[in-house]
């Protein structure tokens, strides 16, 4: 026994925390998250919504964005104008995890034929190094040009108006309330759409893009927190409304300033002045009440001297930069309006020349121009400017290759010369500027059954970090934002939620930030910030790199405020009208259309087309909030918020009664939407209208995932999920069930193969122990999406069931990171995946990833049942494992994978693995 042990503990010598000990999660300063919903990606990012390329945002706050953009082309023929907006010839090639250097691929000559690839590398927080690798891999010789594009880019909601008034005084806007009041209650005032304060709407007529709505009915009202002090001799306070033509609204204003006014419209905005004189010194709550009239779209209030002028002015973009050229020294200042920042461009070719675009885009009238090489300026609308370095012609002979640079920086105007003087120098260090792009210290090894898929990974891990926007607006503030495509230029909830998981592979970091994004502070407004299909994804980003990191930190700043998303969702806080029915049915109607995120869900459309959201409950709903119920569950005992359990094991029992009552229908196998009449009762399937179930599909099928099924309903379920008569398509799995009568071979959802909703049947199936279901969706997935990606280069949406082939978004990241989840679990030594119902308290693995030791909790809120872990370990070696001392089954499904069934036991325990050879 005594060599037993001493042998153990030289295998386990030297053993590292996974994650855990990363950097980049302990160096987050969870505290510096509580106020924002901003992600940390650095001031330079790929965040143009225009043109792919670099951007450097001066202000976060002031949503202006700096860009610039190489387009490339044959000379005097076809350019490759990047668009983020459609399909147009450029791919996200290569992006490093920290988001420091990436590269885009230009294809002038399909495929790899004639190319670009543009280089961006963040040297310094002023200075990116552009380098633009010209390639000519046919037998003709090839005159390529390169266009250096930059220009300033203001938010979507530009303010046509802003307020001149004298200094000391202090201007709020309505959206910036201590309290709102309506008179007429709404399920989503605890729940507003895109993180917007509740009554807050947005337009370009209002000051600052914002204003409030009050008045639809008489006494509604806001009040505002006043403390202002040095305001001056015979202060008065102003307001700034609109209201429409010819209509009235009368308000009471009480607090520190009492008063009734009456409001006239004329269909713009107006200045108003209170009678009253206000004191030098205010401290004290304002309160604006609506008591008739029509409603009022309030844009806020102005604190000034007595006699100070206040009005309205237009305002006028600053589209059109100052230029500072100097062509001998190949190098340019630009300095826009509304930017304190100056900027400078330096390039290293010869054969240029100086231009400005003076049009607001570039797809049609740059392509109409090119062969327009002799006018410095190209006049189109003036309704947009580019600064425009015209390099040409970059002559490459057959087979050859040529790389151009450039460097953009930013600064003081001397900070720029600088800058500009040093590129030489600074061109001379980074002698590594053309190699692969690699992050230190990130993990590079793959087992040799995965190096197939390396490709298809590395370009959806690039569209996954250059999928990056700003501005986006949400709770009164401009943030960066992981977007899932950026033809989608919004908050999207459940997307985000996959972008976090597939962030868990490439950078803990950031997942922190994604989920953060989502997730508001105890007792805000808005339970969490909602924008589409209300599925709590975060839940399970955050229980991936919680199993992941074991950081407490981590853990104590997320628990709570994921408390309080779930219980919105459960129907307990607020304005929540999820759970209304007495039946104990769950249903989110009243936040989204999509109750799953499959747009066309057959049963879903049915409920819609009927008008019947009142009355029809789907599955999903229910049976997500079971399995975030008992993931809290497990996150409150490691919190030391045991007293929580209670709550969670009380929801439980009732939602999983509820489903199993009055949702399982043995006729057709699944569990079914269920009608409810006026009294919430329920009574009934919702079906079809030849009177088959409505929910033959996977929404029937969710509550394997909340683990509630009888050891009849899971085998009926499995079998519907793997047999190709239902839910097993020639491209994964399905849906909708391929034997119902509303099944469709070529529906967007109905009839393709999405990857979110296999993430979840493959993390079920771990919990389930069945860990060869589970690599029979991951392979598959693998090998579908590497197949079209590998041929197209594209990261598509979805798969068409029948043939394999991508369609949607063609720069897809959000639904589609579960294939990065796939990849680390069967293929990076070093990775250790479960379930839902493996909660890991600690967890080593050794330098060489030969052996690995946790500690496991279960989740004891499921009955005791076989469970399933997956470890990829260092191929040289076999292995064998124990769970509290005893020999456990384990498979090796190739050299470095092996696939471990853990006791039909919920008692905590040891896992160890170890080599034998």
């Amino acid at each position: 026994m005594k060599r037993r042990h001493t042998v153990l503990l030289s295998v386990f010598l030297g053993m590292q925390v996974l994650y855990a000990q990363d950097k980049r999660i302990r160096s987050i300063q969870f505290k510096e998250l509580e106020n924002t919903h901003d992600i940390s990606t650095g001031k330079w990012g790929p965040y143009s919504k225009q043109y792919a390329g670099i951007s450097h945002i001066p202000e976060v706050s002031t949503g202006i964005r700096f860009d610039f953009s190489v387009v490339p082309g044959y000379y005097r023929n076809k350019i490759v104008v990047p668009n983020v907006l459609f399909e147009s010839g450029y791919f996200p090639w290569d992006f490093s995890s920290d988001m420091t250097a990436f590269t885009y691929r230009y294809e002038l000559e399909w495929k790899d034929k004639t190319y670009v690839d543009v280089r961006y590398k963040i040297l310094d927080s002023a200075t990116v190094l552009a380098s633009m690798k010209c390639v000519n891999a046919t037998s003709m010789p090839q005159n390529i040009t390169l266009n250096l594009m930059a220009w300033q880019a203001y938010p979507d909601i530009f303010p046509a108006q802003s307020l001149n008034y004298p200094q000391g005084s202090k201007w709020i806007n309505a959206a910036d309330y201590q309290s709102v009041g309506y008179k007429k209650k709404s399920s989503k005032d605890n729940l507003v759409t895109d993180g917007l304060m509740r009554g807050e709407i947005r337009d370009a007529a209002y000051i600052d893009g914002s204003a409030i709505r009050l008045g639809e009915y008489a006494g509604d009202k806001v009040t505002y927190k006043l403390n202002f002090k040095n305001l001056g001799e015979r202060g008065k306070l102003s307001l700034v409304y609109r209201l429409r033509e010819n209509k009235t609204c009368a308000l009471t204003i009480s607090g520190i300033v009492n008063e009734s006014i009456l409001l006239n419209g004329t269909g713009a905005l107006a200045i108003t002045d209170l009678k009253a004189i206000l004191p030098r010194d205010l401290n004290g709550n304002l309160t604006i009440e609506v008591t008739q009239g029509a409603a009022l779209e309030l844009n806020g209030m102005l604190l000034s001297a007595g006699k100070s002028a206040v009005n309205l002015v237009d305002n006028k973009r600053g589209d059109y930069p100052q230029i500072i050229s100097n062509p001998k020294e190949k190098n340019a200042i630009l300095k826009y309006k509304d930017n304190a920042a100056y900027y400078g461009l330096a390039w290293d070719s010869k054969d240029f020349t100086v231009r400005e675009v003076r049009n607001d885009e570039l797809d049609l009238y740059f392509r109409k121009l090119v062969h327009n090489h002799v006018d410095s300026i190209l006049n189109g609308n003036n309704k947009g400017h580019y600064f425009n370095v015209f390099i040409r012609p970059v002559e490459l002979a057959p087979n050859s290759e040529r790389t151009v640079y450039s460097l953009i920086c930013t600064g003081s105007l001397d900070q720029v010369r600088g800058r500009l003087n040093q590129f030489k120098s600074v061109l001379a260090e980074s002698v590594d500027v053309g190699d692969p792009i690699a992050t230190p210290g990130a993990q590079t090894q793959v087992l040799p059954e995965g190096k197939k898929y390396e490709f298809s990974q590395r370009l959806l891990k690039s569209t996954v970090l250059s999928n990056v926007v700003y501005p986006i607006y949400t709770q009164r503030q401009y943030i960066r934002h992981f977007t899932p495509g950026k033809w989608w230029n919004s908050l999207y909830t459940w997307d985000s939620g996959f972008i976090a998981i597939g962030l868990n592979e490439i950078n803990p970091h950031l997942v922190a930030d994604c989920i953060n994004t989502y997730t508001t502070p105890v007792g805000s407004q808005s339970a969490f910030i909602h924008h589409g299909s209300p599925v709590p994804v975060q839940m399970y980003a955050f229980m991936d790199l919680w199993n992941k990191s074991q950081s407490k930190d981590l853990l104590q700043y997320f628990y709570p405020r994921l408390k309080q998303y779930y219980q919105f969702l459960a129907g307990h806080s607020g304005s929540s009208s999820t759970a209304v029915l007495r039946s104990g049915l769950l249903k989110t109607w009243d936040y989204f259309y999509n109750s799953g995120g499959w747009d066309d869900y057959p049963a879903q459309v049915g409920v819609h087309r009927q008008r019947a959201e009142k009355y029809i409950t789907p599955v999903i709903s229910t049976a997500q909030c079971i399995r975030t119920a008992k993931i809290l569950r497990l996150a409150a005992i490691a919190s030391g918020n045991e007293k929580d359990v209670v709550t969670y094991d009380k929801d439980i029992r009732k939602f999983s009664n509820a489903l199993q009552r009055f949702s399982w229908n043995t006729k057709s196998g699944y569990f079914s939407y269920v009608r409810h009449d006026e009294e919430g009762r329920p009574q009934g399937p919702f079906n079809y209208t030849d009177g088959q179930d409505y929910n033959m599909g996977l929404d029937g099928a969710y509550p394997l995932l909340a683990g509630i099924c009888t050891g009849e309903q899971e085998d009926i379920l499995i079998e519907k999920l793997f047999s190709e008569r239902h839910l097993t398509t020639p491209s994964g799995i399905g849906v909708v069930d391929q034997s119902a009568p509303y099944y469709q071979s070529d529906g967007y959802w109905n009839g393709s193969v999405w990857m979110p909703h296999q993430w979840f049947m493959w993390k079920t199936m771990l919990d389930l122990g069945h860990p060869d279901l589970a690599f029979k969706i991951a392979s598959k997935g693998l090998e579908v999406y590497a197949k079209e990606t590998d041929e197209s280069y594209y990261t598509f949406e979805h798969f068409f069931a029948k043939t394999g082939r991508g369609a949607g978004w063609h720069q897809f990241s959000g639904l589609s990171t579960p294939v990065l989840s796939w990849f680390s679990a069967y293929y990076k030594p070093g990775t250790v995946t479960a379930g839902f119902e493996v909660w890991i308290n600690s967890q080593k693995m050794s330098r060489n990833n030969s052996a690995y030791e946790a500690f496991i909790v279960f989740d004891k809120a499921t009955p005791a049942h076989k469970r399933s872990v997956v470890a990829c370990m260092d191929p040289s070696k076999t292995y064998k494992a124990t769970f509290s001392g005893k020999s456990v089954e384990i498979k090796t499904r190739y050299p470095g994978l092996i696939e471990i069934i853990l006791p039909a036991s919920n008692e905590e325990g040891t896992l160890m693995i170890e080599p034998v050879t």
